[in-house]
């Protein structure tokens, strides 16, 4: 008899070892992935909400104190309705404030840092970031009174004012102060 030699026949397994995954693993985190997205999504979404809510916000800022700017100049030049100069630009005063006109105001008055361009109030925001439109009477979803045309609205890129997303000014033109604000409901 030997001893301490190698038996003369090797033990056989079946299956030899398995490292890795297995099925049930690969559905197990396949739906925590799908658990995960589903509340992800909605977070992610509304993020684009909240950063058109701040754009809108930022405009209504700027048109807030753009207004403050020019009544205090006007004030000081003793202009009540007439033309003021700023940066270079001729400023429509009305009643004090700046007008609620697009073409003789706000197109050279308001600097948020991007072209904001004049559209129609009735069609989406595709030429610049922001578009703007003057002398309005009424827009859509607007929370307050207005008579006579002294609304400008400024409104984002891909959206059209009926989407009641977008910041305005109203110059009401009988002495009171004009008004900013901003529609966000469909932001």
């Amino acid at each position: 008899m030997r001893t301490n030699q190698m038996p003369l026949y090797k033990s056989c397994t079946l299956h030899p070892p398995v490292s890795g995954f297995t099925l049930v693993d690969l559905v197990v985190v396949i739906a925590l992935l799908g658990i995960l997205a589903s509340v992800a999504l909605p977070r992610f979404v509304s993020l684009g909400a909240d950063a058109r809510r701040a754009s809108v916000e930022g405009v209504q800022a700027a048109m807030a104190s753009t207004s403050t700017m020019v009544a205090a100049k006007s004030m000081v030049e003793g202009v009540k309705d007439g033309w003021i100069t700023v940066d270079g630009n001729r400023i429509k005063v009305t009643d004090g404030y700046i007008a609620g006109h697009w073409n003789n105001a706000w197109r050279y008055a308001l600097n948020i840092g991007k072209e904001i361009g004049y559209t129609r109030t009735n069609q989406s925001c595709t030429q610049n970031a922001f578009c703007g439109v003057g002398n309005q009477k009424k827009a859509s979803g607007l929370p307050i009174a207005t008579s006579g045309r002294g609304l400008v609205i400024v409104w984002l890129e891909g959206m059209k004012i009926s989407d009641h997303c977008y910041a305005y000014y109203y110059n009401p033109s009988n002495g009171d102060d004009p008004i900013t604000g901003t529609v966000v409901a469909g932001c």
